[in-house]
């Protein structure tokens, strides 16, 4: 039985002929941000401890008007000077939706539409299938 999805996911941006070969494999596929996800990891520990998974929601990184995919975080990420790396399974594509259909944790308002930061604490939204 799969488990419950936390109540908050990462959102992050990488370019899509990455995610579409990464949707193509059957195992975890490890990912690289050059930003340190320090709340994103105490909230995996506390999605962890609750037995919950915690999602990664991806963007496109050539075109920050759309979601790409959306896949689970496997691991507690792991932070090195100021690199977070971090490793996804199971990408399902995200159709027909755009950043600004994400709320921030931090503000519980949406995305606005110049947002191009590659990394964001989302409440993990309800049209993932």
């Amino acid at each position: 039985m799969p488990r419950e999805r936390f109540k908050f996911s990462i959102y992050t941006i990488a370019h899509p002929d990455k995610l579409a070969k990464a949707a193509r494999s059957s195992r975890a596929i490890l990912f690289s941000e050059a930003k340190v996800w320090r709340t994103g990891c105490a909230l995996w520990s506390k999605a962890d401890v609750e037995g919950k998974t915690m999602l990664v929601v991806f963007g496109d990184a050539t075109n920050c008007e759309r979601l790409l995919y959306w896949g689970i975080l496997t691991k507690q990420p792991e932070i090195e000077g100021k690199t977070t790396s971090y490793s996804v399974k199971a990408l399902r594509k995200i159709k027909g939706h755009s950043p600004q259909d994400l709320r921030l944790k931090s503000s519980g308002k949406k995305i606005a539409t110049n947002f191009r930061r590659p990394y964001a604490i989302v409440e993990t939204p309800p049209f993932l299938d």
